[in-house]
């Protein structure tokens, strides 16, 4: 039996957080990664994959991260954007916050990560995990389980969007292919492992001193977190990377994202979702931070320089091109 506890929220209220404490356990489905603890669960008669919270280990000040509350928390404002995401659940388990996480492969599916098709691409120094920019775009292009297309689209929809999270580990392990051996069938796997999204180390009085210096702010704007991706053997600095591209699926995909930002969804969101008030305050004020100053920043530099094309734009173009495609010569 499963039940669901009444759980202080922002100091303000209480919100009911599912215990899964008594779910049944799947001994013989198992994951890897390396945060933290993993279990599979039996929960309305389907598999969630139950993370624990890791060790802090950049953080003497706390005994566990807040990786399952960042998970579940970006991987709901994933969905804000109409990102296909891996369904997560906040709740409880021998009294620790964990986070639920829907296993999102079927019967006779199994995901391929995009590590073990790099690795069946091309040569690396670091085999498949290698994380140069060059090596993962030419593995995309090279690939054969999906349309290359849909992967670079689906690519770089995920680096804009992990740079208004601060996403620091999106790395080759934790994305990639569905398949079906049986039936041949492919498909994107819905964005899952995102609890390296805003900045999970931060106990609630460091949060405090950030919110209170505003050269704090900035730097975890503009200096870190980085992207695990690298050019040269060095890692992306999102702002800088995005307002200087060049590429224009990636600012294809920065403008989906900048388009699809709606911070009254997120802002529900995070008041939504069980935590202190510091906490509820810190989010919300560095997504609109990184909103304003990374996502909307780098979309208004793309614009003046001709790269970004409005719906509207986009609609005048083809009708033109309908005309002149179609108008008979006499």
């Amino acid at each position: 039996m499963v039940f669901k506890r009444n759980v202080l929220r922002n100091g303000k209220g209480v919100k009911q957080m599912v215990d899964f404490s008594n779910c049944e356990i799947e001994p013989l489905r198992v994951y890897d990664g390396a945060n933290g603890k993993k279990i599979c669960v039996i929960y309305n008669g389907e598999r969630y994959m139950l993370k624990f919270p890791a060790l802090a280990r950049n953080n003497p000040e706390m005994h566990y991260s807040n990786g399952c509350l960042n998970e579940h928390i970006a991987s709901s404002i994933y969905r804000t954007l109409d990102i296909e995401t891996q369904e997560t659940i906040l709740g409880l388990y021998n009294d620790k916050t964990v986070v639920a996480c829907k296993d999102f492969c079927d019967s006779g599916e199994r995901i391929v990560n995009f590590a073990m098709i790099k690795n069946a691409c091309i040569d690396s120094s670091l085999s498949g995990y290698g994380t140069e920019l060059s090596e993962v775009l030419q593995s995309i292009e090279e690939q054969q389980l999906y349309a290359v297309e849909k992967i670079r689209q689906h690519f770089w929809r995920m680096f804009a969007a992990d740079a208004f999270l601060g996403n620091f580990d999106r790395h080759n392990g934790n994305w990639g292919i569905i398949v079906n051996e049986l039936t041949r069938d492919t498909r994107i796997a819905p964005v899952y492992d995102n609890g390296s999204c805003l900045y999970p180390q931060l106990t609630d009085t460091q949060m405090e001193k950030i919110l209170h210096c505003r050269a704090e702010i900035e730097s975890r704007l503009y200096v870190f977190p980085n992207s695990a991706l690298k050019i040269n053997n060095k890692k992306i600095n999102y702002y800088e990377f995005l307002t200087e591209t060049k590429n224009m699926e990636c600012i294809q995909g920065l403008q989906y994202v900048a388009e699809h930002l709606n911070m009254d969804k997120i802002e529900n969101v995070i008041k939504n979702t069980p935590m202190s008030m510091m906490q509820e305050q810190f989010y919300l004020t560095m997504l609109k931070e990184r909103k304003e100053h990374i996502i909307s920043k780098a979309y208004q530099i793309q614009k003046e320089r001709g790269n970004i094309v409005l719906a509207e734009e986009k609609s005048i173009g083809k009708r033109k091109r309908v005309v002149k495609e179609y108008v008979p010569r006499i």
